[in-house]
């Protein structure tokens, strides 16, 4: 049985109140429903006095059900509405089907594999090593405080700008970059496990398959990490290289609603 249950690791409430204030003209907080209870009751009566024939009579009372409406709720409003106004669900693409369905401004469900960046890994590492490293005395202590000070500014700037995330479909071809608010995550990362997520995005901007596009401001990073002093001394120290990582296009920047399975 297909109940259309959706497991969300991400959800933008604010947009979906958006959304469905634009397709509703109104925001429902509160839901009621009226549901009548009826009782039964059983009874002979006697017909012109030659036989008896049962007779039921029935009693009932009415009640309201009331209770809020949860923002997963109303994305099921919402995405209810999209798939009967044709919203285009996509696993896979080749070009002609890309070029045809991604346009700036456009909401798709896309369907892959959610990946973090490879910065993630190295955050997990230098958590691990500077936990067990030090007290093994196999790394120097002032290496794992120095990126660790690193790793603690790119927090705020991911605070700033979103974390960075990639769908790729199972083409293998064609990705999508977003960057998730925190405050919108329902599970944290290390929750996400398997390949098959579903997401509901805006497409906000194109990537031709001739370019690339980096997953980090560079110069924002090593402006956060490194003082005046260091900058204008031209002694910036230099980034870890999954700093670098970059997106081939074809590919999408989207801003994301929903991601679930």
């Amino acid at each position: 049985m297909k109940l259309g249950f959706r497991d969300f690791y991400y959800l933008d409430a604010d947009y979906v109140d958006n959304l469905l204030g634009f397709i509703e003209g109104f925001i429902e907080e509160e839901v009621s429903k009226l549901e009548r209870k009826e009782t039964t009751t059983h009874g002979k009566a006697k017909a012109m006095g030659i036989a008896e024939t049962g007779r039921d009579s029935k009693k009932g009372e009415e009640f309201t059900r009331r209770g809020k409406t949860t923002p997963e709720i109303k994305f099921k409003k919402v995405i209810d509405y999209l798939i009967d106004n044709d919203l285009d669900q996509i696993d896979s693409f080749n070009e002609d089907l890309w070029e045809m369905l991604i346009q700036e401004e456009e909401i798709i469900e896309v369907r892959g594999g959610l990946h973090f960046t490879q910065i993630y890994d190295l955050v997990k590492d230098v958590k691990f090593i500077g936990s067990t490293g030090k007290e093994l005395g196999i790394i120097d202590e002032k290496e794992v405080e120095s990126v660790t000070v690193m790793l603690d500014k790119l927090r705020e700037i991911q605070d700033k700008n979103g974390i960075p995330v990639k769908i790729n479909t199972r083409d293998d071809t064609y990705s999508f970059i977003t960057y998730l608010n925190e405050k919108y995550l329902l599970k944290d990362k290390v929750e996400v496990v398997g390949n098959d997520f579903r997401m509901l995005c805006k497409i906000e901007r194109i990537i031709p398959k001739s370019e690339q596009i980096e997953l980090f401001d560079l110069k924002e990073i090593e402006k956060k990490y490194s003082n005046r002093e260091q900058r204008r001394k031209g002694k910036v120290t230099e980034l870890p290289p999954e700093f670098n990582e970059v997106v081939e296009g074809p590919a999408a920047v989207v801003l994301p609603i929903a991601i679930y399975r």
